[in-house]
């Protein structure tokens, strides 16, 4: 073999792993923790809450109103149960699912309410 082509054959090899080392590295770095995950979940359902819930159970979910206050849920409820409930919930509670809310709104309100 031509020593110009083997040279050329490395050099392409050799900028090609530069090219998968540097998109390994960015792509480690775009993918956020479990924890980072549910706090951008978390703070999205409180947004969600607010715009949606909080008439009927406080600004926060912690003061209630004319549903219930929300704080310890969780020690009453995991998060698929509260998914569940907020999916398909007992009157008074008006169904919000599946519009104006869609399955990733649920979860990050779920998240929220969790979270309290």
């Amino acid at each position: 073999m031509n020593r110009a082509f083997v040279c050329l054959i490395y050099l392409s090899c050799v900028i090609a792993a530069a090219g998968c080392s540097r998109s390994r590295q960015t792509t480690a770095q775009t993918i956020a923790s479990p924890q980072a995950q549910l706090d951008v979940s978390i703070q999205r359902g409180g947004t969600i809450f607010s715009a949606n819930c909080a008439a009927c159970h406080g600004a926060t979910g912690r003061e209630g109103g004319v549903g219930p206050a929300l704080t310890g849920e969780r020690r009453k409820m995991n998060l698929d149960a509260t998914i569940a409930w907020i999916e398909n919930p007992n009157p008074p509670m008006p169904k919000l699912f599946p519009t104006p809310l869609n399955e990733r709104d649920v979860a990050d309100v779920a998240a929220y309410v969790e979270s309290l």
